[in-house]
């Protein structure tokens, strides 16, 4: 059975500000397919997605949000989600450089 994926208002404003990096760098191209290798990882979650380990945010708010990795190398993204149901609520995405979340985030 499949899970339905949404993302939250933060995931989205996470989505934004990639996009508005690559925008800003006249790198439109890049960041179309940056887009579209986002898209199909976060699709994958629509099965197993608790294949996923845990987020070393979960330990800090004492929840289980999971995290998928995505790109390569220096340019490897994390997208931080919770199971609830048969839904998946992806709550940030991350560049892997980038701190920890902190709570409530």
């Amino acid at each position: 059975m499949k899970y339905r994926v949404r993302l939250t208002e933060n995931a989205e404003l996470d989505v934004a500000r990639v996009l508005a990096w690559f925008r800003d760098r006249a790198a439109l191209a890049d960041g179309s397919k940056w887009y579209g290798r986002l898209l199909n990882a976060i699709d994958t979650l629509e099965m197993m997605p608790e294949r996923c380990g845990l987020a070393e945010e979960a330990t800090d708010i004492g929840e289980d949000i999971r995290e998928l990795h995505f790109g390569r190398r220096r340019a490897t993204y994390r997208v931080l989600f919770q199971v609830a149901g048969r839904s998946v609520n992806i709550l940030r995405i991350r560049h892997s450089a980038q701190d920890r979340v902190p709570p409530p985030d």
